[in-house]
């Protein structure tokens, strides 16, 4: 996936400026989910030479217009998969979504999701019955209780994060198959290992990682699950499978804001800060209100700060504080950025406002949290 905000799209429509040609391929394709495809009739589509646009695809969408269009139907048939009702089967869904040789789709299928359609359609009925006895339905008590913890996972506080958790385990009491509550656990333990919110940062960050990797099974095609497994990864420096799951979330679906404060941070974490400034926007730009604009602000805080802007850094972490005071752990960074900017009173002074709400806080301790190159 490009990491790059050309290629958000919202409601349709671009965001960013994206060629008008492939702007319309992808319309068409969206609109045609079944229509048989090749690269001549889609620049026709297009109204561009082949060439051209698959060079355009390759810029913007890092891959070529075949293959992304592949994968846009994989993700779409398992979607489907999982939402079957009734008689439907694989070899009616899988044509229904473009695919004419169902030998090549179930190869391409196990290939990018672990598992055979067949499996992905008797797991989602599965899910669906457990859902309906367990919770009352879609929209019963897991449902509420995952929802609530969402709110509180994102809030990133000590006291929110205990709650998320409490209310993660509650709604897989009631949803025993759901993987959404296994992703918010995970999520919050990794939070409680980077954020020293726990007593054993190290328990946090197995229990994060087992969790993560539960949910993935569960679930590898809902791009929110995947989003919250990227985000204990990365707490507990396992960078590569991290990039890889955002990445997926984001091929899944493109304008997930929660997917794109995810990539940002991985962009901060790796020392691009340009990078980590178009996605942070491109966050803002979708969803800019809590629980993840605080979240955003604090990432381009930190991206200015690894530039060596410390004290634009300082203005941006100090706003997002502001939004959100239960997000102390990011006084970590404008302690450091109020220093590098010479503003060591200041410095000393938020300093010891943090340890007063982490006592037990070390350098080192702040050092080894976060994966900062």
């Amino acid at each position: 996936m490009n990491r790059s905000t050309d290629l958000v799209v919202a409601a349709g429509r671009p965001r960013r400026t994206l060629p008008a040609g492939l702007v319309r391929a992808l319309d068409w394709v969206e609109a045609h989910p079944d229509e048989p495809l090749d690269l001549a009739k889609l620049a026709l589509v297009a109204a561009t030479r082949p060439r051209t646009l698959e060079g355009q695809f390759r810029r913007y969408l890092d891959a070529t217009p075949l293959g992304w269009v592949r994968q846009a139907r994989l993700a779409r048939t398992r979607a489907d998969l999982l939402a079957a009702r009734g008689e439907a089967n694989v070899s009616a869904i899988a044509l229904a979504n473009g695919f004419r040789e169902l030998g090549r789709f179930a190869g391409h299928y196990r290939r990018e999701f672990g598992e055979r359609p067949s499996a992905t359609l008797a797991r989602g009925r599965a899910a669906r019955l457990g859902h309906l006895h367990d919770a009352g339905g879609p929209g019963g008590d897991a449902d509420r209780l995952m929802w609530r913890a969402v709110g509180f996972a994102f809030t990133v506080g000590s006291a929110a994060c205990t709650s998320a958790i409490e209310l993660a385990e509650h709604a897989r009491a009631l949803a025993p198959l759901a993987a959404l509550p296994v992703a918010i656990s995970a999520w919050c333990h990794g939070q409680r290992a980077a954020h020293n919110f726990g007593a054993s940062p190290a328990n946090d960050r197995i229990e994060a990682v087992r969790s993560a990797d539960e949910a993935v099974r569960r679930a590898p095609g809902d791009s929110f699950v995947l989003t919250l497994a990227s985000g204990a990864q990365t707490l507990a420096n396992r960078l590569v499978e991290a990039e890889r799951l955002a990445d997926r979330a984001l091929a899944i679906d493109p304008w997930l804001p929660w997917a794109w404060v995810r990539r940002g941070w991985l962009s901060a974490y790796a020392g691009d800060h340009a990078a980590a400034l178009r996605e942070l926007r491109v966050t803002l730009e979708l969803m800019p209100f809590e629980p993840l604009r605080h979240l955003a602000f604090i990432g381009i805080g930190c991206a200015h700060f690894g530039a060596g802007r410390f004290a634009l850094a300082a203005r941006w972490i100090d706003d997002a504080l502001a939004m959100e005071p239960t997000s102390f752990w990011a006084e970590r960074v404008l302690v450091a950025a109020a220093a590098h900017a010479g503003a060591l009173g200041e410095a000393k002074r938020r300093a010891r406002r943090l340890l007063r709400k982490d006592p037990r806080l070390t350098v080192e301790l702040a050092r080894s949290a976060w994966p900062f190159t």
